[in-house]
């Protein structure tokens, strides 16, 4: 059988059937033995996905102060039974930071605290943080 991607052969030239026995009944017609298939796809293209990369993760550097202090957050929190790759232990804990920056930022306000020590300790909290997202 020819394959499908070998060219058309000239109008008006049939090429015999498939060896074996000639069929019992002669062909009705035309005499044409060849049977029109049309070219239908099953597949729409409707419901397939189209594969999706990867979404960038977010890179901390190995041993890098961030991912010291996650490391060391999480060991902290292992020793005490919790995780802060649970979602609900690293919203409550997030949740904690947040008061405490509160806190700062009230000491900051009312004079407690220098312009430098705010910023140092602001920025220690952000690195805190951020602790669960580094795991």
């Amino acid at each position: 059988m020819p394959s499908s991607v070998e060219p058309a052969r000239p109008a008006g030239h049939h090429t015999p059937g498939p060896p074996g026995p000639a069929p019992a009944t002669p062909p009705s017609g035309d005499g044409s033995r060849v049977i029109p298939f049309g070219r239908r796809t099953t597949r729409t293209g409707r419901g397939r996905r189209t594969p999706q990369p990867p979404q960038p993760e977010r890179v901390v550097a190995p041993d890098s102060p961030q991912q010291r202090l996650a490391l060391d957050v999480e060991a902290w929190f292992l020793a005490h039974q919790a995780t802060l790759t649970d979602e609900a232990a690293a919203h409550v804990y997030r949740t904690t930071l947040d008061f405490l920056q509160l806190m700062l930022t009230s000491s900051h306000a009312e004079e407690r605290l220098s312009p430098d020590e705010y910023q140092h300790l602001t920025g220690m909290m952000q690195v805190l943080r951020d602790a669960p997202d580094t795991l």
